[in-house]
């Protein structure tokens, strides 16, 4: 698999916060529940954006 380098879509930043592990959406459309997979949440420290990846994502830090 390719590994990207995190980049927020809205500000273009790299810095991005764990907001949560683990995170299971839920919803309702029409009339059908879903449960999303387990999620990992990131929050960009620049302007504030959610960010939602899956497992298949891994994570590196990598200081400049």
């Amino acid at each position: 698999m390719e590994e990207k380098q995190l980049a927020c879509p809205v500000c273009q930043s790299n810095k991005a916060a764990i907001a949560g592990e683990n995170v299971k959406l839920s919803g309702k459309f029409e009339d059908k529940e879903f449960l999303t997979t387990e999620l990992t949440v990131l929050r960009c420290t620049k302007c504030g954006y959610y960010m939602f990846f899956d497992k298949m994502a891994s994570f590196t830090t990598k200081d400049e």
